[in-house]
């Protein structure tokens, strides 16, 4: 009885794990069209409403991120705000590490510059980002249903080994 209830829990342990490999990828997709869309309105807010950029941030923010960074904007600074609001928010988001470099770029250049460089800048970070998402949205074509399969096939394989 216990060995069959084992053999039972490592099989949904592992159909869960493949089902949450495959969810996570499918989360990295929208959460890069989300700031794709993000970056696309931030442009337009600096480049014909004269707003502070911390409203310029709440008001196109589709994921939390930009919002995060506006609330902590002023007492720590524009980059600082930014560096920690990525920091806080890629696990959340399921970004990788390439994804948040690509990201960190902004806070280096954005309320520094005139409004033609920030625009310049938000639109090479903005195309820097379709590419991850493109690549993003590629990977999880190729591996998203492997993951799920495998981690059930895998699950059942280890039922029959155990039992």
């Amino acid at each position: 009885m216990v060995k069959m209830f084992g053999a039972v829990m490592t099989g949904f342990a592992c159909g869960y794990f493949g089902f949450r490999m495959s969810i996570t990828m499918k989360k990295r997709v929208k959460s890069l069209g989300d700031i794709s869309a993000s970056f696309e309105m931030l442009e337009s807010e600096i480049a014909f409403n004269v707003n502070k950029l911390k409203n310029a941030f709440v008001r196109v923010d589709r994921n939390g991120l930009f919002t995060l960074a506006a609330q902590t904007m002023e007492e720590k600074g524009i980059k600082n705000a930014w560096t920690e609001a990525v920091a806080q928010m890629s696990s959340q988001l399921c970004f990788t590490e390439a994804d948040s470099d690509i990201l960190l770029m902004l806070g280096k250049s954005i309320g520094k510059t005139d409004t033609e460089d920030q625009i310049k800048n938000i639109r090479y970070i903005k195309n820097l980002i379709k590419e991850q998402e493109k690549q993003a949205q590629e990977e999880y074509g190729r591996f998203g249903r492997i993951y799920r399969s495998g981690g059930v096939l895998t699950g059942l394989m280890l039922i029959i080994l155990l039992i």
